[in-house]
């Protein structure tokens, strides 16, 4: 799967200091997925939701609990409004109960829940500050994975029964948007241009409607580096 690798490569390419505050980060991402996933008993599932919804205000008062709420907040700080980490539960919440959009602006509202929060977290998290466009460029870059992330399952209930091409076209939007982040802010956003960079040549894939599925690895692995150093030059 493309995804992995992008994520792979941005974390890669964005050095130590910035992976030392995003791996607790997508850890703890990882942690609330899998209480939604296929299988889990709902009960089960609803108790570990609501505990989380706890800890995500814990963490917001900077008291968390969990081993991996605490390693972020020791990593990324006071900076990041933790808070947002509410949206990520509630877009897990959806996932439970198979909630399935009916209209593009519902997936898009889903996608700002499941991958906006995360991004706009871990700009925030690099910037070491809680900035509205910070957050505006990881909403932007989440609802453009998120969409990708929809399109990648054919048939699957995110995106089966919604237009293809208007999908196509707001995540080409999304990832325009992550443009206008003030160049005052760019400097600590590697991760972020990299993950743009790599969804935006998986976007043109898709869009050309090309026959393999994603591009050899040494291809991603060289965009990825252009990224990353046109990153550092800004």
């Amino acid at each position: 799967m493309a995804e992995p690798l992008e994520l792979a490569l941005s974390l890669s390419f964005a050095g130590a200091a910035a992976r030392a505050r995003l791996e607790p980060l997508y850890a703890l991402d990882a942690e609330i997925a899998a209480i939604a996933r296929p299988g889990v008993e709902h009960a089960v599932a609803h108790a570990k939701l609501a505990w989380w919804r706890g800890e995500a205000d814990r963490l917001a008062a900077l008291k968390p609990e969990h081993p991996l709420a605490r390693a972020l907040l020791a990593a990324a700080g006071d900076a990041p409004r933790y808070g947002l980490l509410h949206e990520r539960l509630a877009a897990a919440e959806f996932a439970l109960v198979g909630f399935a959009p009916a209209t593009v602006p519902e997936l898009e509202a889903l996608v700002a829940r499941s991958h906006g929060a995360l991004q706009a977290l871990a700009a925030q998290a690099l910037a070491g500050r809680a900035d509205d466009a910070l957050a505006e460029f990881g909403l932007a870059l989440g609802g453009a994975l998120g969409i990708l992330s929809a399109l990648a399952t054919p048939g699957g209930p995110l995106a089966a029964a919604l237009p293809r091409d208007e999908l196509l076209a707001r995540a080409r939007a999304a990832l325009a948007a992550t443009t206008a982040l003030p160049r005052a802010l760019r400097a600590a956003q590697t991760h972020g241009y990299v993950r743009a960079s790599l969804a935006a040549a998986r976007l043109a894939r898709l869009e050309a409607q090309r026959a393999r599925a994603e591009p050899p690895p040494l291809s991603q692995l060289w965009r990825a580096w252009r990224a990353a150093r046109r990153a550092r030059l800004e």
